[in-house]
């Protein structure tokens, strides 16, 4: 680093570009004041914003290479998020050669995820098994995988059945639940409510969720609830 490089990179340690274009202000106030020559602005934005950039370049290409020598061991959402950062720097060969072994990697280890997820979803579905289908319909292995439409056909006939008025108050207030978190609750038809208050009170609760609540309850139906982060498997290959 160059010794007119060394006072910008101090103040990009210190607050970035902001703090440089400060430092730069007062450091011109001050020459004007004492008659001594100021410095050019746009000259030490160029210095600044090529040490950033390089800087930036390192700090990523020590967290991958940090992700490569972890293997197996790093997480998932930690792998993720070290994929997704390359958008953030202008990468060289050496960068753009480790983006490309780990997004093999991610792309190796989804696949897995995904695989196992649909295993297990067919097995809830051939089992009958409607709350363990409905927490895995909420929870996918990552944001892009989606419910198959004979999956999502086949989970939406059995819940709605599942939900009628001879149901027990425990499972249909668990059923209704579970629903209002899968990105299918609006399809649910449940064919009854059990009469229990805390059936009802949950039926009411969801009823903006799951749109014929307000049917079955004779009631204007609410507008949806705003939507929330789907949560996604926390397992790991």
């Amino acid at each position: 680093m160059s010794p007119e490089q060394l006072p910008v990179a101090e103040q990009l340690l210190r607050g970035g570009m902001p703090a440089v274009r400060t430092a730069v202000s007062e450091q011109n106030k001050n020459a004007t004041a004492q008659g001594r020559p100021t410095v050019d602005p746009t000259t030490i934005e160029r210095i600044a914003e090529d040490l950033l950039t390089r800087t930036n370049l390192a700090m990523w290409k020590d967290r991958a290479g940090g992700a490569l020598g972890a293997g197996k061991e790093l997480r998932l959402r930690d792998l993720r998020a070290v994929v997704t950062s390359a958008k953030t720097v202008t990468l060289d060969d050496e960068g753009r050669t480790q983006l490309k072994e780990l997004q093999g990697i991610l792309t190796a280890r989804l696949e897995v995820l995904r695989t196992r997820w649909t295993e297990d979803l067919d097995q809830a579905l051939k089992a009958e098994n409607w709350a363990e289908t409905l927490r895995l319909a909420a929870r996918p292995p990552d944001m892009s995988t989606r419910l198959s439409a004979d999956a999502a056909t086949a989970i939406i006939a059995g819940v709605s059945a599942a939900l009628n008025p001879e149901q027990s108050p425990a499972v249909f207030v668990s059923l209704v639940e579970l629903s209002a978190e899968t990105s299918i609750r609006r399809n649910v038809k449940p064919v009854g409510i059990p009469a229990d208050e805390t059936c009802r009170a949950a039926a009411v609760k969801f009823a903006g969720a799951i749109p014929e609540f307000a049917k079955l309850l004779g009631m204007k139906v609410p507008p949806p609830p705003p939507p929330t982060r789907r949560p996604v498997s926390r397992r790991a290959s």
